[in-house]
């Protein structure tokens, strides 16, 4: 385990604050100085999303990348959330963030991960609105067509309690992807029962946000917390509360103390 990576950890133990000056310290090396710069920088961007410093993330994104991009190494391969960090930035326009893009994509290697990525966000930014570029996006308060939710599992027309653990996951993935908010509720406020996912809990609090249901939306990012895993080692904290702009409706000063205090991921085993 590298030193960056020993941070990380220390994070996700519920020291964000406390671990971020010196993952910082990591990610802001001097060009060519070796070790796990990007990584540091990754985990330094989600922390800074999460601290409401959306600039700072902007910023580390940009300088790390137009540093160490051309150089083709292993940060040409990522993509999240070197690319959020861009979305993220405040007080501009899509516009101005697609012009900032596709010229920091030009600085990175034709055909890498990275540049792929930034190239297709600044394309599809004059295209789509941002909120959809945004990680977790869903159609909330878009209703069930008239006939009815599609695509759909057979397993949802049974009785849930009688279903294995394995067959209500399918439900619930089901569920979230027919868009079918009613049912899913009523598992919730009837059955007692809460998505095993954080896919699922976050997509019921978007629901819960745009019908005003803040305390709902509240609880179900406060369950969605136990059941967040990192993507990998540098992985720190999930950023589509913070970034989602239905998300962040529901995302109170109580889910922001517990996401940033409370051990997360592999930590609060």
């Amino acid at each position: 385990m590298n030193s960056a990576e020993k941070l990380i950890s220390h994070a996700r133990e519920g020291h964000f604050q406390e671990a971020l000056p010196q993952l910082l310290e990591i990610a802001r090396r001097p060009s060519g100085a070796r070790g796990p710069v990007w990584e540091a920088a990754a985990a330094s961007i989600q922390i800074l999303l999460w601290l409401d410093r959306p600039a700072e993330a902007s910023e580390l994104a940009e300088s790390l990348i137009r540093t160490d991009g051309p150089s083709g190494g292993e940060l040409c391969d990522q993509d999240m959330p070197f690319d959020q960090a861009f979305l993220a930035a405040p007080d501009v326009t899509p516009e101005a963030i697609a012009d900032r893009l596709a010229a920091v994509a030009e600085t990175l290697p034709t055909g890498r991960v990275l540049q792929k990525r930034l190239s297709w966000l600044s394309e599809q930014l004059t295209q789509r609105p941002l909120a959809e570029l945004l990680p977790g996006f869903r159609p909330w308060g878009v209703p069930l067509p008239p006939s009815g939710a599609k695509h759909r599992s057979p397993l949802v027309e049974r009785d849930f309690e009688t279903l294995t653990s394995d067959e209500q996951h399918v439900v619930w993935m089901s569920l979230r992807t027919a868009n079918d908010f009613p049912r899913a509720h009523d598992l919730v406020a009837q059955g007692g029962h809460t998505p095993p996912r954080f896919a699922e809990c976050s997509w019921m609090a978007g629901w819960y946000a745009v019908q005003g249901d803040i305390e709902r939306g509240e609880a179900m990012l406060l369950a969605a917390h136990g059941r967040w895993h990192p993507y990998k080692k540098w992985d720190a904290i999930p950023t589509a509360p913070v970034l989602q702009p239905t998300l962040r409706l529901v995302t109170t000063d109580r889910v922001r103390e517990h996401y940033l205090t409370r051990p997360i991921g592999p930590e609060a085993k």
